[in-house]
């Protein structure tokens, strides 16, 4: 009988790899001192034909990614093609700013992509590079909160910072605790599953404000996008469909329920 492969994953110090821990507890956690995944030659000594990649680096700080596409194209296109290349098998994180945010029906795995800005468009092209190989699997997901710096700890430091409120209602979507999504993608990296899978928290979607009330408890100012001013654009709609998930037995968590319990632990 052969071995179980090898499990690494990329991006280890980030909110879904310090998650992924309690969920794929013999897997090998590469984090940014450990592994440059925007150097060829240290991906190629690190992974290998047989092996298993949990692709979870990116750079994710949309704005800056926007003030620095070269940066941008580097860790979340030519990075994924670099891990690719290797032979190993990729299961690699991606976006809802794939998509333009226009649609009023929920975006499913092969709806058209239209990437507004620089962090969805070098998104995009690591989906590409890694999807050029047969085996692997892109999961897109949306608005990931968990240990580390996300929208709810911004909300709960403003409030107690005695700041007013000022938070984005005209952009919807599900939270995903990564919690939620680490234990989505350890059933993926024991599954025979390829293309793409969307994978947010289940439930009706919301807003930006919404969240940001049942964070604080009361009502806060509801804004434009454009009042809000982000140097890069982001989608109007961030609602993934399910569906797929659903069908291939994959573990989805009400997003309410994820976040009230959150909560709990942040107050």
């Amino acid at each position: 009988m052969g071995s179980d492969p090898r499990v690494l994953v990329t991006g280890a110090g980030g909110q879904v790899g310090r998650a992924l821990r309690a969920h794929l507890p013999n897997a090998v956690y590469l984090d940014r001192a450990a592994l440059d995944v925007c150097d060829p030659v240290a991906v190629r000594a690190a992974f290998g034909p047989g092996d298993v990649v949990v692709h979870a680096a990116a750079k994710t700080d949309v704005d800056g990614c926007e003030r620095d596409p070269d940066a941008a194209f580097a860790a979340n296109a030519e990075a994924a093609g670099h891990v690719a290349a290797t032979g190993a098998r990729v299961i690699a994180l991606s976006t809802d700013y794939v998509f333009d945010g226009r649609s009023e029906a929920a975006y499913t795995e092969d709806a058209p992509v239209n990437p507004l800005s620089v962090y969805g468009r070098s998104k995009l092209e690591g989906e590409r590079a890694v999807l050029a190989r047969p085996r692997n699997l892109v999961v897109r997901t949306a608005w990931v909160y968990g240990d580390g710096r996300n929208f709810f700890r911004a909300v709960l430091a403003a409030e107690r910072a005695g700041r007013a409120l000022r938070v984005v209602d005209d952009q919807r979507g599900r939270p995903t605790a990564a919690a939620d999504l680490a234990r989505a993608l350890a059933y993926l990296v024991s599954r025979d599953v390829s293309g793409v899978v969307h994978v947010t928290g289940a439930g009706e979607p919301c807003t930006w404000a919404d969240l940001a009330e049942l964070a604080v408890g009361h009502p806060v100012e509801r804004i434009s996008t454009e009042e809000f001013g982000a140097p890069a654009p982001r989608p109007r709609s961030s609602v993934l469909a399910l569906d797929r998930a659903r069908a291939l037995g994959v573990p989805l968590a009400d997003w309410a329920d994820s976040v009230r319990r959150y909560l709990e632990g942040e107050r």
